[in-house]
């Protein structure tokens, strides 16, 4: 049923979405900016990006980790019929991107709890998206969901995260304080 799912799938995901799919080869949190808001730009909130970035390679570290324990082969080795584009060597199960992707969004949906649905549907569409290009099977997405929400309770317990996150938490509730308006040319009385 997995792979009858992803085969059905791969067959109707359009040009646009394989392309959506594949450009998010590499993802970081700001491929959640349209949920949360064109102000979330790289380079704004070095110590937030420098934070995230770190749980991304943590969570990365734990998915490989259980990756290479599992050992699942990912539905382009199993038919190669599905192959397309650049194919990644390492197992399947649980999606790297899927865990990393819920990590991030569980965790920005806190900081952004205005955006909370929106960021959330950014998390949970990485992680599909690697369904519709044949990278992994939709128990492999649920999977990573399932860890990532483990990862989030286990890095709350945890005194230095807790430390990191309210630096984060601080960095962009300054931003929040700072008017968002574009500036506009004020303009010169002409005297008569």
């Amino acid at each position: 049923a997995d792979m009858a799912e992803v085969v059905a799938v791969f067959h109707v995901t359009t040009t646009n979405e394989a392309d959506a799919a594949f450009s998010e080869k590499k993802f970081s949190i700001f491929n959640f900016t349209p949920a949360i808001g064109t102000f979330f730009q790289p380079g704004k909130f070095p110590q937030t990006e420098a934070f995230f970035e770190r749980l991304q390679k943590d969570a990365a570290a734990a998915t490989d980790a259980a990756k290479d324990f599992w050992k699942r082969p990912r539905p382009y080795t199993v038919d190669p019929t599905l192959a397309s584009g650049k194919l990644e060597k390492s197992f399947g199960y649980p999606s790297g991107h899927s865990t990393e992707g819920t990590v991030l969004a569980l965790l920005l949906a806190e900081l952004f709890p205005d955006k909370r649905d929106d960021i959330l549907a950014v998390g949970r569409n990485i992680g599909w998206h690697r369904v519709e290009i044949a990278r992994h099977y939709p128990t492999d997405i649920y999977a990573g969901r399932v860890f990532a929400q483990a990862i989030v309770r286990e890095l709350k317990s945890n005194p230095a995260f807790q430390c990191d996150f309210a630096e984060a938490k601080r960095e962009i509730e300054a931003a929040k304080a700072v008017p968002q308006t574009a500036a506009i040319p004020q303009q010169t009385a002409v005297a008569n």
